[in-house]
């Protein structure tokens, strides 16, 4: 059993939701964990559930001839993250289809009791609130943290101008004019003539 939560909460197959159309209808569709596995799907009033303990997520996988419960778990996160997912009514029950073509998994969803579609609805309710309350925290932390940033660096780059300015206006200035006879080595002191040694007439 251990194993089988591990591998469940390893491959970040709870709580994944997607909304998605049939026709004019839409169906909220949704995993949750409780005791067992479960696929879900609602249309606001009726829940359908298939809930999947070990030896049944087995059999589904064996009779999808996927190569190993990893691979089986991963598919049903794609196909909730990318949206491939399709419902159809059939009396009492739904069959959800997840994934595409070949590759797609088929589960068969049945109704819930009146009691289990009130407890299902308010929970699934604050679920889905949660997590967009949790998006807001989080975008809000995003902003804060894009508008620290955006200060440093208006902060940074309007010192760099004044750098720039200050050098591009070094670079014009004219070279100050020498005054004849002064030193090029120490321009503050004169020229010293020359030696021409003695003159004899």
């Amino acid at each position: 059993m251990t194993f089988y939560k591990d591998s469940i909460l390893e491959a970040k197959v709870v709580d994944l939701h997607k909304i998605i159309r049939n026709g004019h209808q839409r169906f909220l569709c949704y995993t949750s964990m409780g005791a067992s596995f479960s696929l879900n799907t609602t249309d606001g009033v009726d829940v359908w559930r298939l809930e999947m303990d070990e030896d049944e997520l087995e059999s589904h996988r064996e009779l999808s001839e996927t190569s190993s419960l990893e691979a089986f778990l991963l598919k049903i996160r794609k196909g909730f993250t990318e949206g491939d997912l399709s419902v159809a009514l059939i009396g009492n029950k739904i069959t959800l289809t997840v994934g595409k073509k070949a590759s797609a998994l088929t589960f068969d969803l049945y109704e819930c009791k009146a009691a289990e579609k009130k407890t299902e609805l308010q929970d699934i309710l604050f679920k889905l609130a949660t997590s967009s309350e949790k998006l807001e925290e989080d975008l809000t932390a995003a902003n804060k943290t894009m508008e620290h940033l955006k200060s440093q660096t208006a902060g940074g780059g309007s010192g760099n101008t004044s750098l720039q300015f200050s050098s591009k206006r070094d670079s014009h200035a004219k070279p100050k004019p020498k005054k004849v006879g002064m030193s090029v080595v120490n321009p503050t002191s004169k020229k010293r003539k020359a030696a021409t040694g003695v003159v004899f007439d």
